[in-house]
């Protein structure tokens, strides 16, 4: 099985000549063992968001295991190893990723959102998201660095920043990538059918509202600011679907972090296995 060659591999990576006596400290011992075994499971929650394709994600935590095996003395002594791990695995899906044809342009997106008559009907965008092909579909056809990052945050619960130390990101740009993939993913459900709704003149342009809108359901506004966007909120007629629609996927996104609903069971059972062979090896 893939597992056992994996494991295999990473015991001979430390096994190929005999170590001095202080390099021999570094050697993956029981305790990082235990706690990278411990991982797998949420490593392969992770990857199966990242990658869609459960062979895919098996691949890459595998991969992702078989370099934390090899790059152990790298982790700081009393260091967290959830980060380091995340960071491992979503450079590898990175690197392995190839853009689709009908990835979503992020370019053309913000250009609709900036149209102050641009919306989406939320009853649609939602009926699409409920749906888990059509949800994973979507999220699949964000660029893979947006993709994560809103993974990362409403389908694991991550906090931003969270999210900046384990890609390595600043907290702005982790925030923008948040807000811009959102978009992306309401836009991408909503795509078949856009909506242009005549808007009123407001107090705060569309396109103000709506880039602080991702900021305003992460409860990271000042109070003036939340007025401003509540205000606007109250009167525009094409903003509040684009909210409704955030929220809703927000929610949904979130039940994706059932264990049990996310992990097949035969990718469950050979990760079992792993943690076996990790723990005896």
């Amino acid at each position: 099985m893939v597992e056992t060659k994996v494991l295999t591999a990473a015991r001979r990576s430390h096994r190929t000549e005999p170590e001095p006596a202080q390099a021999r400290s570094s050697t993956p011992g029981p305790d990082f063992a235990s706690r990278l075994a411990d991982e797998l499971p949420r490593l392969t929650r992770l990857a199966l968001r990242l990658a869609r394709d459960p062979a895919r994600a098996e691949d890459l935590v595998q991969e992702a295991a078989l370099r934390a095996w090899s790059k152990q003395d790298q982790l700081r002594a009393g260091a967290p190893i959830a980060p380091w791990l995340d960071r491992i695995l979503v450079n590898l899906a990175i690197d392995r990723s190839r853009a689709r044809r009908d990835q979503v342009d992020l370019a053309d997106v913000e250009d609709r959102w900036r149209d102050d008559d641009y919306t989406v009907d939320p009853v649609q965008v939602m009926a699409r998201a409920e749906q888990r092909e059509d949800l994973e579909d979507a999220l699949a056809r964000l660029p893979v660095g947006y993709r994560t990052v809103v993974v990362l945050h409403d389908a694991a619960g991550m906090t931003s920043p969270a999210i900046a130390d384990a890609l390595d990101l600043g907290l702005p740009a982790t925030k923008q990538r948040l807000r811009r993939g959102r978009m992306m993913l309401v836009s991408a459900l909503a795509e078949d059918d856009p909506k242009r709704v005549a808007s009123l003149a407001q107090p705060m342009r569309c396109w103000k509202a709506r880039s602080q809108i991702s900021a305003y359901l992460d409860d990271e506004l000042l109070p003036e600011g939340r007025r401003a966007v509540e205000e606007h909120l109250a009167d525009c007629p094409t903003c509040p679907p684009l909210y409704a629609s955030l929220v809703s996927l927000q929610e949904t996104l979130g039940e994706l972090r059932d264990t049990d609903k996310v992990v097949p069971d035969e990718i469950a059972a050979r990760i079992t296995e792993t943690l076996a062979r990790l723990r005896d090896s």
